[in-house]
């Protein structure tokens, strides 16, 4: 993943709303991007780690720039026999989880807040573990990931646009103008939450089978 200066990101919106305060385009675009990332979880992280025997709980770490907010997906692997052998963990509820199951090879994982998970049964030895995480930028974050940058950049910047243009009693206030990039941010959301369920592809992910020939 790749990050960007925050404030080589708002030649746009400062030539819209002029004389406004760096500090203050700064706060709308890590806004509006915390906000669209929140809301279409489109930003994913491989973290590597690996258990410990007899823990169920463990934590994600920190990182300056970004909260991590849920996890996505876990694999696991374990070298055996010389041959390494990968399986997915499933999401689970972990008010299912049963504290008596004997310490074995992990199944289920449960995301706990604030960036920690928790894995069922207790692991028995030392996995490998490859966990995907979603996150969003941090309030007030320097350096920001370009990854949603790249095709809904124009749609952020209606978001921070729509949160400058509503501050009451500024040059650039204008509540019209405020709703209308409302909802061109909000329009961005939706297209990439749609892009999120198709798994990233392009078009339906419906597939047409071939007829049945004898």
């Amino acid at each position: 993943m790749n990050f960007v200066d925050t404030r080589d990101q708002l030649v746009n919106i400062a030539q819209i709303v002029r004389r406004c305060p760096t500090i203050t385009l700064m706060r709308a675009f890590t806004k509006a991007y915390r906000d669209w990332a929140g809301q279409t979880q489109y930003i994913r992280q491989p973290i590597a780690g690996a258990t410990t025997p007899n823990v169920r709980e463990y934590a994600l770490g920190s990182d300056p720039y970004q909260d991590i907010v849920a996890v996505f997906a876990i694999q696991a692997s374990i070298l055996n026999g010389g041959v390494m052998q990968y399986w997915p963990l499933v999401p689970s509820d972990p008010s299912y989880f049963n504290p008596n199951t004997n310490v074995q090879q992990p199944r289920r994982y449960a995301y706990v807040p604030q960036a920690q998970f928790a894995l069922d049964p207790i692991p028995d030895v030392v996995y490998d573990l490859l966990v995907t995480v979603i996150t969003q930028p941090k309030e007030g974050a320097i350096s920001i990931p370009d990854t949603g940058l790249i095709k809904y950049r124009s749609g952020i910047e209606s978001g921070a646009l729509a949160y400058l243009h509503s501050i009451p009693g500024q040059p650039w206030s204008n509540p019209a103008i405020a709703e209308a990039r409302r909802r061109e941010f909000q329009s961005s959301v939706n297209n990439a939450k749609a892009e999120v369920q198709r798994g990233f592809n392009t078009g339906s992910v419906r597939v047409q089978p071939r007829a049945f020939v004898r």
